[in-house]
């Protein structure tokens, strides 16, 4: 009876501390493409959660610079993450996410409040959202083309007025 009982108790157990099982993502992702007029840059990163056992309820996020936010879903286990950056910091590549369940969220919570690290909290799944970089305009600006060429016809000018005088 007390075998029984223990085996009810750790099956419950495990059920009940969130174990889902290994986890892939596929991910895709978009970035602003244009930042001639913009002082931030949007990225978005979408993926598809499949887990070997149940899905998570709700996940965390954790980007390289530490900051730590909640994922959105969209769908059946389509979620969204996004965030922003400077222009002057933007840069394209891939960003390495960690994501975290609500007991891996309250980990990294009590690592940051013992001032303890965050990356020794075990990540439910770390995936790589690839970025682009943004056009930030051309090389040189159309005005001072115009007045650099402006100024060479006039100076080819008046160098040719002045030959043809003399």
């Amino acid at each position: 009876m007390s075998r029984q009982l223990f085996a009810i108790c750790l099956i419950a157990a495990v059920c009940a501390s969130g174990v889902y099982g290994s986890c892939k993502a596929t991910v895709s992702s978009f970035s602003t493409q244009d930042a001639t007029i913009l002082t931030q840059l949007a990225h978005v990163g979408e993926f598809t959660l499949q887990c070997s056992g149940s899905a998570p309820s709700s996940l965390f996020a954790e980007f390289p610079c530490g900051k730590v936010v909640p994922v959105a879903k969209v769908g059946d286990d389509k979620y969204q993450v996004s965030w922003v950056e400077d222009i002057k910091q933007g840069s394209s590549g891939n960003v390495q996410v960690r994501l975290f369940d609500e007991d891996g969220y309250a980990n990294v919570r009590k690592a940051q409040r013992d001032g303890d690290k965050v990356s020794s909290v075990k990540s439910l799944l770390d995936i790589s959202v690839p970025t682009k970089g943004a056009y930030k305009g051309p090389w040189i600006k159309a005005e001072l083309l115009a007045a650099f060429l402006v100024g060479g016809f006039a100076y080819f000018a008046f160098t040719t007025k002045g030959k043809v005088q003399s």
